[in-house]
């Protein structure tokens, strides 16, 4: 590979970084009493399947452009 040695540690901290965080959570989620995490699990469940839905609403958002156009 022809990539410089510091964009492949920077990346390998970066990977590293995020495993520490997942174990920590991981930790946390386990020290949660049974009835708690089962409700944040279905919360997961919901949104898993919300984010999944391709036919989501968008909201009716207007566009002002408060700045005048130069003509051209």
């Amino acid at each position: 590979m022809d990539t410089a040695a510091f964009v492949i540690d920077n990346i390998s901290s970066e990977i590293t970084a995020y495993d520490e965080i997942a174990e920590k959570m991981r930790g946390q989620l386990a020290d949660l009493p049974a009835e708690e995490r089962a409700e944040l699990e279905d919360a997961a469940v919901m949104l898993r399947r919300l984010r999944a839905g391709g036919d989501r609403a968008l909201l009716p958002i207007t566009v002002i452009n408060r700045q005048e156009e130069k003509p051209r």
